[in-house]
């Protein structure tokens, strides 16, 4: 969570901004907002230590849901009467991050209507807005138009990477600023910033997704959520393992097939496996699992297979019992 995990709930920015925000979050963004809430003292001060594990979430979430709730302006890292913005009129200077970003940078600010036709005039022009309204579809507000300009402005972003991030946001179906910011602050905060990093990062986000959403399909999830564990579990196969869905479905054959029944962590021990012998691609793993079956047949045919010595023994034997068989019948006839 950085140096700090305190936050404190002051309700900044507009009504209208905080029920955006509302709207928009996710069910895990709107559990870690109450549990902030609940546990807040009476200076409003809340601790986001701990809540990963209250919660059963990662700790990468809890710190995204947290940036996303201070850039909606309902927490902040500072209490409300002693927030400051920086300002150039008394001599101080923000601390520069990549692309002339604050490094203390939590959401974008609001900006007035003077500050915002000012940038307009002098930065991004009514060309880049109007190509921002048509790739969402819509008309924005003064608030949204701030928002946009402060993806350039006050993250660093270029036009055309901002302009990615919102056609990224409506294929999510996301329409809205609000969530548009939270995935440029995520994108800030991996330092990536050029319009070509920010179209290679969404590629590979996609993909990823597109993995998953499959994997759901696969195991029969259907509509339903999906618990911590799956999300970790089908996250990890696409990105830590970087399996696509041909390897993972195969795994999932074999868990059907070994156990008769769909099981992720079953699947997950397979798929491990397989990493860890450092298998990439469906090729090599084929030929591992074929090399597996020749070694379980072998194991099984030397278990079966009569040892050295015994069939001399048991030609032995064989004499032997016609030896007393004949003497048996020596003595008392046929």
């Amino acid at each position: 969570m950085g140096k700090s995990t305190k936050v404190y709930i002051n309700y900044g920015g507009s009504p209208e901004e905080r029920a955006t925000a509302l709207l928009n979050a996710d069910e895990n963004d709107l559990r870690i907002l109450s549990a902030l809430l609940l546990s807040a003292d009476a200076d409003g001060c809340a601790s986001a230590s701990g809540l990963e594990e209250l919660l059963e979430l990662d700790k990468a979430d809890v710190t995204a849901s947290v940036k996303y709730w201070k850039g909606a302006g309902i927490v902040s890292s500072k209490p409300a009467a002693a927030k400051k913005q920086p300002d150039a009129s008394d001599g101080s200077q923000p601390t520069a991050h990549k692309g002339g970003v604050v490094a203390t940078f939590t959401g974008v600010e609001e900006y007035t209507n003077d500050e915002l036709a000012a940038i307009l005039e002098k930065h991004a022009g009514s060309a880049f807005v109007d190509e921002a309204q048509k790739a969402m579809g819509k008309i924005f507000n003064k608030n949204e138009v701030g928002k946009l300009i402060g993806m350039t402005e006050q993250l660093g972003f270029e036009p055309e990477a901002v302009l990615a991030i919102l056609s990224y946001c409506v294929r999510l179906d996301k329409k809205s600023l609000s969530y548009a910011e939270k995935v440029a602050i995520s994108f800030h905060d991996e330092d990536i910033f050029t319009a070509e990093e920010i179209h290679a990062r969404i590629d590979y986000l996609e993909k990823r997704n597109s993995v998953v959403e499959k994997v759901r399909g696969l195991f029969g999830f259907g509509g339903r959520s999906l618990t911590t564990t799956e999300k970790k579990l089908f996250a990890s196969w696409a990105e830590d393992f970087g399996y696509s869905f041909e390897i993972i479905e195969k795994a999932y054959e074999i868990t059907v097939d070994t156990i008769h029944e769909p099981a992720p962590k079953y699947t997950n021990g397979i798929l491990k496996k397989w990493h860890e012998n450092g298998l990439s691609d469906i090729r090599e793993i084929d030929a591992y699992i074929e090399a597996e079956k020749q070694k379980s047949a072998q194991t099984a045919q030397n278990r079966t297979q009569v040892p050295r010595g015994a069939k001399a023994v048991n030609e032995k034997d064989r004499e032997m019992e016609d030896w007393f068989e004949q003497r048996l019948r020596n003595s008392f006839g046929d």
